[in-house]
């Protein structure tokens, strides 16, 4: 994504969204980000934050 207000809004329309560093997918469940990898079935919260651009940029849907 190219911006950190572009992420937060396909996360807050329920996009998921893939890193393309790490695979992992996120999404937003109940406000918080959640994520997961393709061998879990369940969504764990997440910790990343969007506090700088690699946290966003990566990220895709």
């Amino acid at each position: 994504m190219d911006t950190k207000e572009e992420t937060l809004k396909a996360l807050s329309e329920g996009k998921e969204l893939t890193s393309t560093v790490t695979g992992l997918k996120y999404k937003l469940i109940e406000g918080l980000l959640h994520s997961r990898d393709s061998e879990r079935a369940q969504w764990q919260r997440s910790g990343l934050d969007f506090h700088n651009p690699i946290s966003w940029q990566n990220l895709r849907h």
